[in-house]
């Protein structure tokens, strides 16, 4: 079963959207490549093999397990112990140095999208304006006279919807949690 060839617009968003995000790519410092890079590698199973793999190396040898090897980090294994907390603080750096670069990333599509949908509610505006001059000229005065439509055609004001929403958010957060209604008891005989 073969699927319908994709549209040449949808094609085109496609590769728009690819090249943005190899342009994003190309932008990255020698920094942030080595830091994608270690924590892509961190986050691998080859990684945890890789650290079982050691531990268990270590603890072997530290305990007289492996001939041949005189224990140079005698149990608790102090040494093992300082590495693995300075890897950890290191990886965990890592970590959050690769987050910050994929926030910033997340946060420049954010406002591509924030853009594109203010563009679309404009055309849209636009659409239904004249959709209701052609309605009005073809004496469809019921569907030209929609209130609801009048209402849509209306300029929407970021400003004034950033507003609203953020004092919404301000009443639901003051707001005391719901209380769970009581608890329905055993019915009367």
């Amino acid at each position: 079963m073969s699927s319908a060839p994709i549209s040449d617009p949808a094609r085109r968003n496609i590769d728009a959207i690819r090249e943005l995000e190899a342009e994003f790519a190309r932008r990255r410092t020698g920094a942030d490549r080595l830091i994608d890079a270690v924590s892509g590698f961190a986050g691998s199973f080859r990684f945890l093999l890789a650290q079982v793999a050691v531990l268990l190396a270590w603890v072997g040898a530290n305990l007289g397990l492996v001939r041949g090897v005189r224990p140079f980090d005698p149990f608790p294994f102090e040494f093992l112990n300082f590495l693995v907390g300075a890897e950890a603080i290191l990886l965990s750096t890592f970590v959050l140095m690769t987050q910050n670069r994929q926030t910033r990333q997340a946060e420049h599509w954010g406002h591509l999208q924030l853009q594109i949908s203010l563009l679309a509610e404009q055309e849209s505006t636009k659409m239904l304006r004249m959709l209701r001059l052609i309605c009005a000229r073809l004496g469809l005065e019921r569907a030209a006279g929609d209130p609801e439509l009048a209402e849509m055609i209306r300029t929407t004001h970021v400003e004034e919807l950033a507003r609203e929403l953020e004092k919404a958010r301000e009443e639901t957060a003051a707001e005391p949690p719901a209380e769970p209604p009581p608890a329905e008891g055993p019915p009367n005989p």
